[in-house]
């Protein structure tokens, strides 16, 4: 009886002991956070460095300073690619600025609607990004431009372009082929994407600017749309201004 008692009290021994070595284990987590606060916890550690094992992604077992390089070099490209997006951001907003500017200038010295919209057209047309360029406006009776404006009635416009007409605000996406074709007549094969920005002022837009560009949402919905927004508000209250006159003069 007495053997059976001192082998059961091994036994909870044992087991107790178990227990409280798995209470008292470090978690993967721990030894981490250990580690990084000790970064120079291995350079004394001769015996343990051999004892490591790392696998790298052949199969082949590597030096901890063999990974180190490895993990440096990725954060290196990465950190370059990094770089790199936020240079290109860069440099297409000093484009998207500088064609903002000599748009500003240009429409101050515009003369009339019809100038107005050629100037917008063709400046914005030679920016980088922008593939064709279109801008429409809403008609009205008293409304009188050159044959090479294109003008449409606000109905159609308001009915094919609800989004825009209703929330005042660039809207950029994918249009239907049929869209494309009235939007720009010589290229709509060729445009993926497009971004339509209305020509307001004091909430009335009295035009639509079409942009498209060949590269399949290059225009997407979270694209920042500030600099388009701005230059539809600076384009309504140059027109505005016209149309003011316009009325003046008819009555």
């Amino acid at each position: 009886m007495s053997n059976d008692t001192s082998a059961m009290s091994n036994d909870t021994s044992a087991a107790e002991q178990l227990s409280e070595n798995e209470e008292n284990k470090l978690s993967p987590a721990q030894v981490k956070e250990y580690l990084r606060a000790h970064s120079e916890f291995f350079i004394d550690q001769d015996d343990l460095l051999a004892d490591l094992k790392l696998t790298h992604e052949s199969g082949k077992a590597i030096s901890i300073l063999e990974r180190q390089i490895t993990i440096l070099r990725e954060r290196g490209i990465d950190a370059r690619q990094k770089l790199n997006n936020l240079i290109e951001n860069a440099r297409n907003n000093d484009q998207l600025f500088d064609t903002t500017r000599n748009l500003v200038l240009a429409l101050l010295r515009a003369d009339g609607i019809t100038e107005i919209a050629d100037v917008a057209q063709d400046h914005l047309s030679n920016h980088a990004s922008i593939d064709a360029c279109e801008i429409i406006l809403v008609g009205n009776d008293r409304l009188t431009v050159a044959p090479s404006v294109r003008v449409e009635g606000s109905d159609k416009l308001h009915q094919d372009f609800e989004d825009v007409f209703r929330l005042k605000r660039t809207h950029c996406g994918t249009q239907t082929d049929e869209k494309l074709l009235y939007l720009f007549p010589e290229n709509s094969d060729k445009i993926k994407s497009t971004a339509l920005c209305p020509v307001v002022n004091n909430s009335e837009v009295l035009a639509l600017l079409a942009f498209g560009n060949r590269t399949e949402n290059f225009f997407n919905t979270n694209l920042d749309t500030l600099f388009l927004d701005f230059i539809g508000q600076v384009i309504g209250a140059v027109l505005d201004k016209e149309f003011t006159l316009l009325n003046t003069s008819s009555a």
